[in-house]
């Protein structure tokens, strides 16, 4: 028998004003991958401002490199958060590359950072600290108590989109207009 289940790889979550944990207030996680073991996603509008790369990596060929402090640096999500993601367009491949869809892919190691510097890296990034993580079942559970709504992903809001305006454009996106939000969901 084949199942109906909606996976939502490429998609976007955005977080309901009825989002009980706080670390996901007002969040836009884009879903690496989603299955039913469970789903893997990065915050792509939680910036860290006080932290620059050069910070956090100890490697002497990348320190000091002003082409590497262009790189907007996120929370990813509260799992492994001292490991970097790599969200990018395609003009960067290499054999750990995940391709996410046709425009954004994902790259953890430091062969994409030594392109960037190399000026060969990839056209757009956004580097993230950790990720979201959900175990099997989990997220269809949040999904159902409506702490997140589902938007098609799209490169332009990762890369273009200034990180306060995501999730007010993500909104939109899936025609809500988040000033008549209310907290209280339609369910009895």
């Amino acid at each position: 028998m084949k199942s109906n289940k909606k996976f939502l790889s490429g998609k976007f979550l955005v977080a309901s004003p009825s989002m009980a944990d706080p670390r996901f207030y007002k969040s836009v996680i884009y879903i690496i991958t989603h299955k039913s073991e469970g789903a893997m996603g990065i915050v792509i509008n939680q910036p860290i401002i006080e932290t620059k790369i050069n910070n956090i990596i100890n490697n002497e060929e990348l320190k000091n490199n002003s082409n590497i402090d262009n790189i907007p640096i996120t929370y990813g999500g509260p799992v492994d958060i001292k490991k970097g993601f790599i969200l990018h367009t395609s003009e960067f491949k290499d054999k750990t590359t995940i391709k996410i869809d046709s425009e954004i892919f994902l790259t953890s190691n430091i062969n994409i950072l030594k392109s960037i510097v190399k000026g060969n890296g990839p056209k757009k990034s956004l580097f993230a600290l950790g990720y979201a993580g959900w175990f099997a079942g989990q997220l269809e559970e949040e999904l159902s108590n409506d702490g997140w709504l589902v938007a098609p992903g799209n490169s332009k809001l990762i890369f273009e989109c200034k990180a306060e305006k995501k999730w007010t454009e993500a909104m939109k996106s899936i025609g809500i207009n988040p000033d008549f939000l209310s907290l209280n969901s339609g369910k009895c």
